[in-house]
């Protein structure tokens, strides 16, 4: 396969599969992440800046209609102030006057037109002097005096059909200590005209504030004019309201409660519990503000305020809402269009993000096909001046390089595939050298020698020997090579011919050593050695020799199943140099014994806890009775039992003799 060259064109036209090809779904795609991420942080800042400004505007509008509600009241008090310390001023005037005039019907008749004449808020005058208490008077006088559009309606309080010496408000007004305002009526002599009525005690000239009274005046107000001050806050989110001093609601935005409840009154009906601060001001004739709900659950704040000293009092509920509709629009307005702005963004950032997201996508595209090995698939951009044309050129040479070490790990891949081939043939052939259990008899004495071997890889250094050199006598070896691998195993081929060698000249094993030593030092530039157990059995008597150079302490199981260790002395490893230093030990191989040699295979054996598997297991595992091949067999899978999963990290060899009588 070849590389395109570098001159390839700069642009590679876009193609609608691009993406699919590349393998990359369109919602996993750059552009598709670039256009999400900044839609959603340009409309995550819009609606933090719309929420802040909405906020805010709330925020100060329902300040600014409070402040401005705060405001209309206080106006609306003290027009309400104006307009009553008017008729107060007039009911002290005619108070005063009237005492002072003397009996006289013409005079007292005379002050009462005035006063209506002197302030356009009174539509009524009344006067009542007892009879007898007034020097000079013992008729006394009752008259009342009300306007009826332009005329006047004049007629006696004799002729209203009543006893007003028992009448309520009479009696607290000559009573009181001074003046008062009644609570609304209308009767025949109003017309059935609602008034607020002012009443003072009538005293002589001069008398102390706690003298008796002698009659009373009172003056009528219509609750038209107090109601057309409240009444032109209607409206705009306002509802005014003004009760009298016992608390009734004179003006009310609700035509159920005017007139006929009073604040306490609404304060005991359902859901009206958040009005007992207003029933509290009245009563107090203090001044409060508090919020509360009405029956459509919109939120009210509420100022109440007391009208002077006079006992009335003003309330102004404002509604935030009212105020709030109209932002509330505009704020969905501005929200609808930001929508349709930012859909408008988001056209255009996608459209345009394709400028950017298109040159990486090919090249996500021919990454792919570099992925499937098609590393001749056209790669654009190479000749480009920005990120992406050193992206570009990073792609091709890397798949130059790539190119380049497939080319080489093919020829690895061969070389190794040969190699196992070799290692292969090598295991087999270092197999074949090692020979094959086998049985010896002589007279009535039968001897059994069995081997195992498992290398650590396809080669090892490990190795055993045995064979009748001559009639009747076993000869045997067992050994471990230094290292591993292919080096190992052809000093192990080397050795095991030189002990073969020796074997057949020397009968004795020191002497096998000996020889061997010499032998194996020669030409040994890579210091390898070997640790050997070499020994020599005569099948008839049992007679046993061995020598060891360097090698582990073969186990002698005797035939009631009693194992130990033979102590046999051991010389250097052979391949140092030479010598003959193997001392000899002698013992005998008992009839229904059976005599182990292993390499440290065995007893260096770990698990995965990097436990050793050790002498003392080694001469727990063998049963009284096991022949050669039943006690290399039972030793290999005590090992295996005892590494379980931790890997094998030296070759284990197990070589066992045993013998026994024939019945």
């Amino acid at each position: 396969m070849s590389v395109p060259p570098t001159g390839s064109p700069d642009v590679v036209p876009a193609h609608p599969h691009v993406v699919a090809a590349g393998g990359v779904r369109w919602r996993d795609s750059l552009r598709t992440r670039m256009v999400l991420w900044s839609s959603v942080i340009n409309a995550g800042l819009l609606l933090l800046t719309a929420l802040a400004f909405y906020l805010g505007a709330r925020a100060l509008i329902v300040q600014n209609a409070r402040a401005e509600a705060d405001s209309l009241a206080r106006q609306t008090v003290r027009s309400l102030e104006a307009t009553l310390e008017s008729v107060q001023v007039s009911g002290r005037t005619l108070a005063a006057s009237a005492t002072g005039v003397g009996a006289q019907p013409a005079n007292l008749r005379s002050l009462l037109v005035a006063s209506l004449a002197g302030d356009p808020d009174i539509a009524g005058a009344m006067i009542i002097v007892e009879p007898g208490l007034l020097p000079g008077d013992a008729d006394g006088f009752t008259w009342y005096i009300r306007r009826d559009g332009a005329r006047l309606v004049e007629q006696s309080v004799a002729d209203l059909g009543y006893d007003y010496k028992v009448m309520p408000w009479y009696q607290r007004t000559v009573s009181a200590a001074g003046p008062w305002w009644g609570e609304p009526y209308a009767n025949a002599a109003t017309a059935g005209e609602f008034f607020a009525t002012y009443n003072l005690p009538l005293r002589p000239p001069g008398a102390a504030s706690g003298a008796p009274a002698v009659g009373m005046v009172s003056l009528d107000v219509p609750l038209e004019r107090l109601a057309a001050l409240v009444g032109g806050l209607n409206g705009a989110g306002l509802r005014p309201m003004l009760f009298s001093p016992e608390g009734l609601a004179v003006v009310h935005p609700d035509p159920e409660v005017q007139m006929r409840r009073s604040a306490a009154e609404l304060v005991g009906q359902p859901g009206g519990e958040d009005l007992a601060p207003l029933a509290a001001a009245i009563a107090t004739r203090t001044a409060a503000s508090f919020e509360s709900r009405d029956a459509d659950g919109e939120v009210l704040a509420t100022l109440v305020m007391p009208v002077a000293d006079s006992g009335w009092t003003f309330a102004l509920a404002t509604s935030d809402q009212h105020f709030l509709h109209r932002l509330d629009r505009v704020a969905l307005v501005v929200a609808l269009a930001s929508l349709v702005a930012l859909l408008v963004a988001l056209w255009l950032a996608r459209r345009y993000s394709g400028a950017i997201a298109s040159p990486i996508e090919q090249l996500t595209d021919s990454a792919h096909h570099f992925s499937e090995g098609d590393f001749d698939y056209p790669l654009p951009y190479v000749e480009r001046g920005d990120e992406v044309g050193v992206m570009a050129r990073a792609f091709d040479a890397a798949r130059g390089s790539i190119k380049e070490q497939m080319h080489e790990i093919g020829v690895m891949a061969g070389a190794r595939q040969k190699l196992e081939s070799e290692l292969s043939i090598a295991r087999d052939i270092q197999q074949s050298m090692l020979p094959a259990g086998r049985a010896f008899d002589t007279g009535h004495m039968h001897v059994e020698a069995h081997a195992l071997l498992e290398p650590a890889s396809e080669v090892g250094g490990d190795f055993y020997q045995f064979s009748e050199l001559e009639p009747g006598v076993l000869w045997f070896a067992i050994g471990d090579v230094s290292d591993k691998g292919i080096p190992a195993a052809l000093f192990m081929a080397r050795t095991l011919t030189v002990l073969e060698q020796q074997a057949r000249r020397h009968g004795s094993p020191e002497k096998i050593l000996a020889a061997a030593s010499v032998r194996l030092a020669e030409n040994n530039e890579t210091c390898m050695f070997a640790t050997v157990l070499c020994g020599r059995l005569d099948v008839a008597s049992g007679r046993l020799r061995l020598a060891s150079a360097g090698h582990e302490p073969p186990l002698l199981l005797q035939a009631d199943g009693s194992a130990a260790l033979l102590a046999v002395p051991a010389g250097s490893p052979l391949g140092f140099e030479p010598s003959d230093d193997f001392p000899l030990y002698e013992g005998t191989l008992a009839a229904g014994a059976t005599l182990l040699g292993y390499t440290d295979g065995v007893t260096e054996a770990f698990d995965l806890e990097h436990r050793a598997y050790g002498s003392e297991r080694l001469l727990r595992v063998l049963r009284a009775g096991d022949n050669a091949e039943a006690a290399c067999q039972r030793v290999l899978d005590d090992v295996r039992r005892h590494a379980g999963q931790a890997p094998q990290s030296d070759d284990i060899t197990i070589l066992a003799i045993s013998r026994r009588r024939d019945d």
